[in-house]
């Protein structure tokens, strides 16, 4: 698994990174597609440490930023609340590990991540969870933040 992470992190800091779109069709990733992917990757690295308030910062500070957790939410202060109430402590919070992500233009500053997440964690920190994630980065001064974020 350490092995996949590593080759997974090689490729998307490399240039020359392929991306998979078809058994038979590759294509260059474009700086854009390796920025968003740089900033999962920290992102990741942030939640697998423990560190909630680095994971969050890659979170647009906006009142119309949203993420969809149990239900819709709206505002750094609110998102920050939520993921406190669902993620108290390191345990709760476990490892994440993100595959078959998929990072697409959506013009100059902006950009669709899709992927599967799976969370490892111990029975009393909750148990391992699945799923799929959305999310929806923007362009700003301070690098690529998400706007809008779902997982499911």
């Amino acid at each position: 698994m350490r092995t996949l992470r590593l080759i997974a992190l090689a490729a998307a800091l490399s240039p020359l990174a392929g991306f998979a779109q078809s058994p038979d069709q590759l294509y260059t990733a474009t700086q854009q597609q390796l920025d968003v992917a740089k900033a999962l990757l920290a992102q990741q690295a942030a939640w697998n440490h423990g560190n909630l308030e680095s994971y969050l910062n890659f979170y647009k500070d906006a009142p119309d930023t949203q993420a969809v957790l149990a239900g819709p939410v709206r505002g750094m202060q609110s998102i920050r609340n939520a993921y406190s109430i669902n993620f108290p402590r390191a345990e709760t919070m476990g490892t994440l590990d993100e595959s078959e992500v998929d990072v697409r233009a959506l013009g100059s500053d902006h950009a669709l991540a899709t992927g599967h997440y799976h969370l490892t964690r111990t029975k009393k920190g909750g148990g391992d969870a699945d799923g799929s994630f959305v999310d929806i980065f923007e362009k700003t001064p301070t690098g690529w933040k998400i706007i809008f974020s779902e997982t499911t």
